[in-house]
């Protein structure tokens, strides 16, 4: 009887009004993914949506894959989550997600999981460092959940933030021994959590380059986040690091010195390069961004490369943005830059002042691409020339759900659990059959099988029907049946892969709960 209180629970709390969107149910488990409308303009890539949903409902406020069909494949642990993605590993696709311990004045300090395509957790990769914290605790990790990027090498790049004292009486406002909520870096080994390579901002960009006025830090937990790190990724000589609260993007060499700065935002909105006299001396044609995330690198050779972001665009003027992604040609050679393409829906102006995403889509041959807007909780797909083939909303606004980030990946998976049976005895000639199969990508159809005892095993058993699967969780109904024991099989055609458990069906209604991994 557990879960029919459960399900008693679930549509109270929608009567009372306690989510402004609506959000799935299902009889097989307690996952309450945000229903995620998509509209199609266009064709659009293959692939499963990944998104790290945050501030939606309790039990939906997990990493989320879903299918394009906005149902849900796979919802994991419940909890704050940010960065979710599929990546390579030892030439093999996994999926990493960050959580954490929450903590004062910062998303946590946590972990990197790397769960292998039957969802085994094979590597938790974990940080130990000389960190204050603003609590004051101690954590098992302090990675920031910002990065965690797999290199080429097998090694990741993690995010960290400490709160260091420093002076910055040079600045106005500033102290002699201010709180600063310093940015780091590092690249550890899997295997091992070992600290291959650690990178301060401290130590290589100074203060006075930051865009957000000096505020508090004369106490621990109000410490001036001046650089605010949100992506790290590899690059030829080094890595290509972004600092949302400078407006700028670094290329620093693998000796930890900066090779050069990208800047988006100055008076003039001109300068390649903040302080031409400090890294160089670059030139932009009308390159401009604010408050950027997801900075990534392309293409690179020794002549050029070429760098795509989300432009939050945000938090600047009565009337900012639009926020869009953005697509810029760096010149090594002669040390300019521009903008190549820019993703904007004429349809629908959104400024996203927190988070955002953008990510050429892996399909050859497309050239598509797909923005996440952050603290908004959309998602677009443009195709090579900028047009939107595909709009996603899987909430009403920031306080209903976000995501930090949103991908597209040809993710293929067999769960190391089984299927999940929920069997509802409704009269005295009906039952309802419920299946669902989380994390499963490749059935297409359950078969239901009669066995003769709780014991029996499938290779006992009688077909009794087949039916198509439908979307997340498939619905059956049996009428004047007299198997009493059934098993529910996920197939693709007629190749099985994987069983549930036995199942009474029993007289009168029955709540049968599966074990959910």
């Amino acid at each position: 009887m557990a879960c029919y209180f459960f399900i008693i629970f679930v549509l109270s709390s929608l009567a009372f009004g306690e989510t402004d969107w609506p959000y799935e149910l299902f009889q097989t488990g307690n996952w309450q993914p945000p229903h995620l409308s998509l509209s199609e303009i266009g064709e659009t890539d293959p692939g499963y949506i990944f998104i790290g949903v945050r501030k939606s409902n309790k039990a939906g406020t997990a990493p989320t894959i879903f299918d394009n069909n906005g149902d849900m494949v796979w919802q994991g642990p419940q909890g704050e989550n940010l960065d979710f993605k599929m990546q390579k590993l030892f030439g093999k696709d996994v999926i990493t997600y960050w959580d954490a311990q929450p903590d004062l004045r910062v998303l946590g300090y946590g972990a990197t999981h790397i769960l292998d395509s039957t969802y085994k957790e094979i590597y938790t990769v974990t940080l130990h460092d000389d960190f204050h914290t603003p609590s004051g605790k101690n954590f098992d990790s302090y990675i920031d959940g910002h990065e965690h990027y797999i290199t080429p090498q097998n090694t990741m790049l993690v995010s960290a933030l400490n709160f260091t004292q420093t002076n910055t009486s040079h600045l106005r406002r500033g102290t002699p021994d201010m709180w600063v909520l310093n940015s780091l870096f590092y690249e550890i080994d899997i295997k091992t959590n070992k600290v291959l390579f650690k990178w301060d901002a401290l130590e290589h960009i100074p203060l006075s380059k930051s865009s957000v006025t000096v505020l508090g830090g004369k106490k621990l937990h109000e410490a001036w986040d001046a650089y605010h790190i949100n992506s790290v990724t590899p690059t030829k000589y080094g890595y290509l690091v972004n600092f949302r609260h400078v407006r700028s993007v670094f290329y620093i060499n693998k000796d930890g010195s900066v090779r050069w700065q990208l800047s988006g935002d100055n008076d003039d909105y001109g300068d390649f390069m903040r302080d031409n006299d400090y890294y160089g001396d670059f030139k932009s044609d009308n390159v401009s961004f604010a408050w950027q995330h997801d900075v990534r690198v392309h293409n690179e050779t020794e002549e050029s490369l070429v760098l795509s972001l989300y432009n939050n665009a945000a938090m600047d003027h009565e009337d900012p943005g639009p926020s869009t992604g953005l697509i810029i040609h760096v010149d090594l050679i002669n040390k300019k830059a521009w903008i190549i393409q820019e993703l904007a829906d004429p349809t629908d102006h959104i400024v996203s002042a927190t988070q955002g995403s953008f990510q050429f889509l892996p399909s050859p041959g497309t050239a598509h691409m797909l923005l996440g807007y952050g603290s908004i909780p959309k998602l677009k797909e443009y195709d090579g020339d900028g047009n939107v083939v595909l709009r996603g909303q899987f909430g009403k606004n920031t306080l209903s759900a976000n995501a930090y980030r949103i991908f597209k990946f040809p993710w293929n998976a067999t769960p190391h659990w089984d299927p999940a049976l929920f069997v509802n005895r409704t009269t005295s000639h009906t039952t309802d059959l419920y299946m669902s199969w989380n994390g499963a990508t490749d059935h297409d159809n359950w078969a239901i099988f009669s066995v003769p005892s709780q014991t029996s095993t499938l290779l006992e058993g009688k077909r009794l029907l087949m039916h198509e699967r439908t979307g997340f969780e498939t619905r059956i109904s049996i009428e004047n049946s007299d198997a009493r024991f059934i098993i529910a099989v996920a197939r693709h055609g007629e190749k099985i892969l994987g069983k549930s458990f036995v199942a009474e069906l029993g007289q009168e209604i029955n709540y049968v709960c599966p074990f959910i991994d």
